[in-house]
């Protein structure tokens, strides 16, 4: 994938920020900067109507401004037309109309950035099935509300990964944000005060299309700012317009697949840290993914895995007696996973063998820490101690391959993995200082703020674990959940 050159749009950047806060400012025909500062602007007087000119004026005239040209070491500017008087007697409509061309030039940055830098992020692996540019980008031409949001999204992801002008790109982060808030909130209510109609299930792109990408947009937007957990409150707000859409519309069945394939993932790495909040079963309306994405398998198992665990938890609360859990299956249920995955690389002719290789290592990575995650979630005792050791051991080895030989499409899928290791790590010094730094530089490198939070639940974690507690991660996630920050694990 080719990375733009945040140093080479510098400039775009400075355009970026003074379309949002930053005005040109006109004294009544004084100039308020550059050399003219504080002198009125040079215009000619005015033509007096009344008086026709001669032949021979005209012809005087020019004779003059020919040899005046000629004479002068370099050309003088030319004296203001009466068309430009025009202009300039407008000063609010000239601003004004320099102030849409310098936003029109900010967006195109932003959609560059997130064409070329947000939209990689946010699949698997990226390639020419990318649904974020092959879906998503053309609906936010047509519509507002969605172009604001990606905007917003690209402007996020900007503010964290550039190196410079960061205060304004948060502003415009903000601004872009608000908007697309208030457009939402009128399409929010254009949507519920709609009586839903047989017609509407005919056209093309629905109103709650719109709303659900955008709130889509938005919770990734907030994933990349530092500190947020506003991702949890667009998050419910998916699963209320999700409630409200209609699967079965034969015009948008590559849009369906899309959502649910967003909330399956949202809702598996974000529930990790959620007890109290109930969690929905989503069955995927199709086998085939919207995009190249090889590892929709584990995500469905590892929600699934959360799902059990919740369950088992509240009918302990309750007082039933539970059966153990037969891990064989869940074992099974992930390897015939992999092996389907492992088949589906090995059978897709790939021009990249570093591409091919990086596939195969997050694919075991992944893999691993799912069967760990099953082990810790929903194993007896015995078994943890007997299965969990061994398992860390491959998943720390496949880690330690993946970062030795980083491939730059595929590494920033090491955030789950690495977060498992480090579940199992509350013992080992030297395994902690590693995760933290990869976790550290993958923030740097991916944008994903949110998994600052993730990497803080580990530290509390193994510090707590240090001062005496032997606690499982998962127990000690539920018991502190109201002091600890939520998390996404992204």
């Amino acid at each position: 994938m080719r990375n733009i050159r945040l140093d080479s749009l510098s400039s775009d950047r400075e355009v970026a920020s003074q379309s949002y806060g930053f005005r040109l400012r006109w004294d009544q025909g004084v100039a308020s900067r550059g050399k003219l500062m504080g002198k009125s602007v040079p215009l000619r007087p005015p033509i007096k109507h009344g008086v026709p000119r001669t032949h021979e004026q005209t012809r005087t005239s020019r004779i003059r401004k020919s040899t005046d040209e000629e004479s002068s070491p370099c050309r003088q500017p030319q004296v203001a037309t009466e068309n430009s008087l025009v202009v300039l007697s407008h000063p609010k409509q000239n601003v004004e109309l320099v102030d849409r061309h310098v936003r029109q030039a900010a967006h195109a940055v932003l959609f560059q950035h997130f064409n070329h830098e947000v939209a990689s992020r946010l699949a698997w692996l990226d390639g020419p099935k990318n649904p974020w540019r092959t879906l998503v980008l053309p609906l936010a031409q047509r519509s507002s509300c969605l172009r604001l949001s990606t905007l917003g999204l690209a402007a996020a992801h900007m503010s964290v990964v550039s190196p410079q002008d960061k205060a304004a790109l948060v502003q415009i982060h903000r601004s872009l944000r608000d908007a697309t808030l208030h457009h939402l909130n009128r399409q929010m209510e254009s949507e519920l005060n709609r009586e839903v109609l047989r017609s509407d299930k005919n056209t093309q792109v629905s109103v709650l299309v719109e709303i659900i990408l955008t709130m889509i947009s938005l919770c990734y937007a907030e994933m990349f700012i530092p500190n947020s957990t506003g991702w949890r409150i667009h998050l419910s707000g998916i699963r209320t317009g999700f409630e409200r859409y209609d699967l079965a519309n034969p015009h948008e069945k590559v849009i369906s697949q899309f959502f649910v394939e967003e909330l399956d993932y949202l809702e598996a790495f974000g529930s990790i840290s959620s007890f109290t909040s109930s969690l929905r079963r989503h069955k995927p309306i199709s086998q085939h993914a919207t995009s190249d994405d090889y590892f929709k398998e584990f995500t469905e198992t590892l929600y699934e895995i959360t799902i059990t665990e919740r369950s088992r938890n509240h009918a302990s609360r309750t007082g039933k007696i539970l059966v153990g859990t037969d891990m064989a299956l869940w074992q099974d249920k992930l390897t015939r996973s992999y092996d389907s995955v492992c088949a589906r690389i090995d059978s897709t002719p790939s021009q990249d063998v570093a591409i091919h290789i990086g596939l195969k290592s997050v694919l075991k990575a992944q893999y691993y820490a799912c069967l760990v995650y099953s082990y810790q979630a929903l194993a007896s005792d015995i078994e943890k101690t007997v299965a969990i050791p061994p398992l860390i051991d491959f998943l720390y080895n496949e880690i330690i391959f993946m970062t030795s030989c980083p491939t730059e499409s595929v590494s920033h899928n090491i955030s789950f993995p690495l977060f498992i290791l480090g579940t199992a790590s509350q013992l080992y010094t030297d395994k902690q200082v590693m995760i933290e730094r990869l976790f550290t530089e993958n923030i740097a490198a991916t944008g994903f703020s949110c998994n600052s939070a993730v990497l803080q639940f580990l530290r509390d974690f193994w510090n707590a674990t240090a001062a005496g507690s032997a606690q499982n991660w998962i127990q000690y996630a539920r018991a502190n959940e109201e002091r600890i920050s939520p998390f996404i694990v992204f």
